[in-house]
């Protein structure tokens, strides 16, 4: 066989290892004790991609559960903040691995641990082609985006990768188009794609298309700010950790973000922290409004992050 018909096979190959969109959105059960998503538990293995680490709370709490061993942490990535890209973009990707690592620092001195360190995801939006077909996109590869590849192969279609998007889907895009393979091996969460998150939005359209994709709060952010209680960030911990959580809450990006983009993180080590979802244009799911339980999300927060385990302290009474 020719190497002109070797190429052509191999393409054709994984071609059709991009299963069709229907056939990977994500499977679930409403139930009473919250919604039941297939294939995923806090026994998978996970990777955190975010722009923005100290805006948000969530990022603190599944390091925390990484600490205590509750949670398979594979990968901390930094995507850039895509806001402005076609005008030039507004932030530099280094300004995303700095907030990291001053997250981390301060993670360490509270002495959290089993925290990979941040790593660089994608460093550019990506533009559709003329053809519009998703395979003809020209990417970058990055770190982030080879570990995405590199994780999900190890993982399997029953206990698959999952990528919690915070940022940007631009990382996890370019993983799919390093190696269409792993669609049956991943599961992406994203919040507020379509909004602040989606401004790449062929990205986010070659995830919606192409891997099982979980999205939150499509055409909604969590708006109410009469729930958004700082005082209660006091109980956590008086160490650097906690100061940045206090700082946070009192903040007012504390108080427009609240929850931050920790919906489905919550959701998967606390089912009851989202209880509905609906189809997100026959590809996808999302959760309508009436789906998100913020009291359940806020109570799992604080229950995980007062834990003394966390910060490798040994509560009386248990023996070490």
């Amino acid at each position: 066989m020719s190497s002109g018909w070797i190429m052509l096979v191999f393409g054709a190959i994984l071609l059709a290892q991009a299963i069709p969109a229907s056939a990977l959105t994500p499977k679930y059960r409403e139930t009473e004790r919250g919604l039941i998503l297939e294939r995923v538990s806090p026994n998978n293995p996970m990777i955190y991609d975010n722009d923005w680490w100290k805006d948000v709370p969530d990022a603190a709490y599944l390091w925390s559960k990484a600490s205590m061993g509750q949670a398979d942490l594979r990968g901390n990535i930094v995507s850039r903040d895509m806001w402005g890209w076609k005008e030039g973009y507004t932030y530099k990707l280094d300004q995303g691995m700095k907030d990291a690592r001053a997250l981390l620092e301060a993670a360490r001195k509270s002495g959290l641990k089993k925290i990979p360190d941040p790593i660089p995801g994608a460093n550019e939006a990506l533009v559709k082609p003329e053809s519009g077909k998703i395979e003809e996109t020209k990417f970058t590869r990055s770190p982030g985006s080879d570990l995405i590849v590199a994780e999900a192969k190890k993982a399997s279609p029953k206990r698959p990768l999952l990528v919690y998007a915070g940022g940007p889907s631009t990382t996890v895009a370019a993983a799919y188009l390093t190696d269409p393979s792993i669609a049956d091996r991943v599961i992406v969460f994203q919040i507020d794609g379509g909004a602040y998150n989606g401004k790449d939005s062929w990205s986010w359209e070659i995830m919606k298309q192409r891997l099982p994709f979980a999205n939150w709060a499509r055409g909604y952010f969590w708006g109410d700010w009469s729930g958004w209680n700082p005082d209660r960030f006091k109980a956590l911990p008086k160490n650097p950790l906690g100061d940045v959580m206090r700082e946070y809450a009192h903040s007012d990006l504390g108080k427009a973000n609240q929850w931050g983009d920790g919906a489905w993180i919550f959701a998967t080590f606390a089912p009851r922290s989202i209880t509905k979802a609906e189809s997100y244009d026959n590809v996808a799911i999302t959760v309508p409004k009436a789906g998100t339980n913020v009291k359940a999300m806020e109570a799992e927060f604080f229950a995980t992050m007062t834990n003394p385990k966390v910060y490798g302290n040994t509560p009386k009474g248990e023996a070490k």
